[in-house]
């Protein structure tokens, strides 16, 4: 059985190598390099806890707010076409205390897995850098941590069963001596983890490319065909075509695009997103970080240290916005006491796929035998990236639906 990917990023490789697994040969298509697009800049974490929609009550005031801030987290750029209209209403609806709720569960339940999907890749020789230090929240305002306990309580309800410490004062620089002097406290979530993201795609790229598949690197698909007797051809820039059995486009925000031809439409929008990577001087962090008043993500990878933030919605552009950037980094540097960069490894800009309801978007396209698709997983494609191929390709290869999934399918829109 032949397969064609399109999207080489940690969502199509994981589908990819999981599927080569199951004994089909796979062709995986990028207009870009394995790897380079939204998996490559990002903080890289394994956090179930961490796996909850944006989609929430208070999303329609921010997202007014977001039209004047300079300096918040988040930010909302309209377009003049009708579909960003209807996905933000459909965002909106998605918001209320209700479907939040509802959308939460799924993704917790979907997100459960997650650690021993990865244990599961390196017990099968799949090589990647991973860190098992868990993952810490950090607050400089008490009142703001003591209201994130109570989140707590809400994630165990609906089946979080990671290990959870929280640290106030001197015991929060004991816990990591990077942290600032007034930093109010830190939650850490013992049981999580994190990678490097360019490592594990690839990682899966290798493995998935000595079970006899193949990676096209710098070549955009200009089309998809659905031919006679139920295959699939795919056009590529360079004109070479690849016909298959089955189709499976994981390519991100592309993917409307992809599709629209065919009559298939998937809500998603970009949510731009920036980072960098540096070495410095001072006392590195020894946990990755999630600092809480400004949504900034800071993870230590060995020698060098990644600052992530920004979700512009909307913002479909590639440049970098150095002034975004630079918000992210002195953000994120008030947190820590001494630890500064100097010198850079990179800076990095790229679109996360997010759906209107903020929940991924993965299974077959209804009336289109052989055609799945696999997005919008928004800022937990490293997360969920492993869960969803090894589900998707069983759905794919066997023909077993996976009740998982079931909250994710493209009919709910």
């Amino acid at each position: 059985m032949r397969t064609t990917v399109i999207g080489a990023g940690v969502i199509g490789l994981s589908c990819a190598y999981e599927l080569s697994e199951l004994g089909h040969t796979v062709t995986v298509i990028d207009a870009d390099a394995a790897g380079a697009a939204a998996s490559a800049g990002n903080a890289g974490w394994v956090t179930p806890f961490l796996s909850t929609p944006r989609a929430a009550p208070g999303a329609v005031r921010d997202a007014m707010r977001s039209f004047t801030s300079t300096e918040g987290p988040a930010r909302m750029r309209p377009h003049p076409e009708l579909g960003f209209a209807d996905w933000i209403t459909k965002f909106l609806r998605a918001s209320t205390k209700k479907r939040n709720r509802k959308s939460t569960a799924a993704l917790q339940d979907f997100a459960r897995g997650a650690h021993a999907h990865f244990d599961a890749l390196l017990d099968r020789g799949v090589s990647f850098d991973q860190y098992t230090d868990g993952l810490a929240v950090v607050f400089k305002d008490e009142q703001n941590l003591r209201h994130y306990e109570q989140t707590v309580t809400t994630m165990r309800s609906l089946g979080y069963v990671g290990s959870v410490r929280v640290y106030r004062g001197e015991e929060t620089r004991a816990f990591d001596p990077a942290l600032h002097p007034d930093i109010a406290g830190a939650l850490h979530l013992e049981t999580e983890r994190h990678v490097r993201p360019e490592t594990l795609c690839q990682g899966l790229a290798k493995a998935m490319e000595n079970k006899g598949g193949e990676v096209v690197e710098h070549d955009a698909v200009d089309r998809i065909t659905e031919r006679p007797a139920r295959q699939w051809s795919v056009t590529t820039a360079s004109g070479r075509t690849v016909v298959s059995d089955n189709l499976v486009v994981a390519a991100g925000f592309p993917t409307r695009t992809l599709l629209a031809p065919l009559g298939v439409k998937v809500p998603l929008e970009a949510a731009k997103g920036t980072s960098m990577t540096a070495r410095g001087e001072g006392t590195a962090p020894s946990h990755p970080l999630k600092l809480y008043e400004n949504m900034v993500a800071c993870s230590p990878f060995g020698n060098a240290v990644r600052l992530s933030g920004t979700f512009d919605i909307g913002n479909r552009d590639f440049t970098l916005n150095h002034k975004r950037l630079d918000m992210v980094v002195r953000q994120g540097l008030s947190y820590l006491a001494d630890w500064h960069p100097t010198n850079l490894d990179v800076e990095w800009v790229g679109h996360r796929p997010t759906s209107a309801d903020d929940l991924p978007i993965i299974g077959p396209v209804p009336g289109r035998t052989g055609l799945y698709v696999a997005t919008g997983h928004g800022t937990l494609g490293v997360t969920l990236g492993p869960v969803t191929g090894a589900l998707a390709a069983r759905e794919i290869a066997h023909g077993q639906t996976q009740p998982q999934l079931e909250p994710f399918r493209l009919t709910r829109f």
